[in-house]
């Protein structure tokens, strides 16, 4: 559609099957954009998600079409959830799948169908940063709902392109909306915290793809090495974990770390389980500055973690150690952490040593 002097611009739309990713397709299509849907197939797509979101795109009036990115979201996603696993370490998949498959793969699908922009359903705002070197990503208004910490690795180059509609809202009010327009409401059931096990157990998963160096029975110890019991393979185990660990004691014990090489699991009491600090390696930055060990941040060490202020100090290139202002529990190798300045992100990277208490 055209008008004298102005062209409608498009926008591609990740349409994932809830109603968040609908609702941003109802906005945008109000606000005057031309839409079209992409769904990215990674194997796993329900017919009732498939069946949902074909009736939202017929009921909106626009293009939708399903991507299928089974073989490349293996390659780029899976194998390194497999891998990281069978190091002993905690994966986070969405953190890599955002910059690589949905910001990445499929936002260059949206390009090639015409796409100007690409938009998802994320909790998160786009800002400009203090300095005034373009752009960065900010937390959503949404405390309970925001998602800005999955998207700190997407390209700094090509937030000009993205829209996140669903920033500036509450998800009470995303359902009233949704409500409030008619439409219906996504197949139950169908959300997944990590999507591709498909209601699977991350275990079974993990046997089934043949990571069964971590399903050997070994030692249980303290931090000291002594001897407490035997596990029944690492797999069963998260840093953190208090139930099923079987060791009486006079206070609980906790999962301090895995041992992947002497097949040990670590455990100790939970003043043992805080750090004071913890090291980021392959810093991914958002906000262009070389000041960052003046800044006063924030740093968020996993999804639901509130963010405690730390102070930065560079050892390398693109690798930070960090001090937390008071000390964390649980900060887990092969996590993210996100440093922020006030709201928005600076930058954040992979946590791969944690000092002892």
């Amino acid at each position: 559609m055209e008008s004298v002097g102005l062209t409608v611009k498009t926008v591609a739309v990740a349409m994932s099957g809830g109603i968040d990713s609908a609702l941003t397709a109802y906005l945008l299509q109000k606000e005057g954009y031309r839409v079209i849907g992409l769904h990215a197939d990674f194997g796993f797509s329900s017919e009732g998600v498939l069946s949902f979101l074909k009736e939202i795109s017929s009921s909106l009036r626009i293009p939708f079409e399903v991507i299928p990115l089974r073989e490349t979201f293996r390659e780029k996603v899976g194998n390194y959830f497999i891998s990281e696993y069978g190091r002993g370490r905690t994966p986070n998949p969405c953190v890599v799948c955002n910059p690589l498959i949905k910001f990445g793969v499929l936002c260059e699908e949206g390009r090639k169908r015409g796409a100007d922009f690409f938009a998802t359903g994320h909790y998160a705002r786009l800002v400009e940063d203090p300095w005034g070197k373009g752009l960065t990503i900010a937390r959503g208004w949404d405390e309970q709902k925001e998602q800005s910490y999955f998207l700190h690795r997407v390209s700094k180059e090509n937030l000009k392109y993205f829209l996140f509609p669903m920033g500036p809202l509450k998800k009470g009010r995303v359902r009233e909306m949704w409500k409030d327009l008619g439409f219906p409401f996504p197949p139950k059931g169908e959300s997944q915290d990590i999507c591709f096990l498909s209601g699977m157990d991350y275990r079974t998963f993990l046997i089934r793809e043949g990571v069964q160096t971590l399903t050997e029975p070994g030692e249980i110890v303290d931090g000291k090495g002594k001897k407490m019991g035997v596990h029944q393979g690492l797999i069963a185990y998260t840093v953190g974990q208090r139930r099923g660990l079987g060791i009486p004691g006079p206070e609980p014990y906790y999962v301090l770390r895995l041992d992947t090489e002497n097949n040990r699991l670590v455990i100790g009491p939970n003043k043992e389980l805080e750090s004071s600090g913890c090291r980021l390696t392959d810093f991914h930055f958002l906000m262009e500055t070389e000041e960052v060990e003046k800044l006063e941040v924030t740093v968020q060490i996993r999804y639901r973690h509130r963010p405690v202020r730390a102070f930065l100090k560079r050892v390398g290139p693109r690798e930070f150690t960090v001090r937390f202002e008071r000390p964390q529990k649980a900060v887990t190798p092969g996590q993210a952490g996100v440093v922020y300045f006030k709201d928005m992100i600076v930058g954040g990277g992979w946590i791969e040593t944690v000092p002892a208490p």
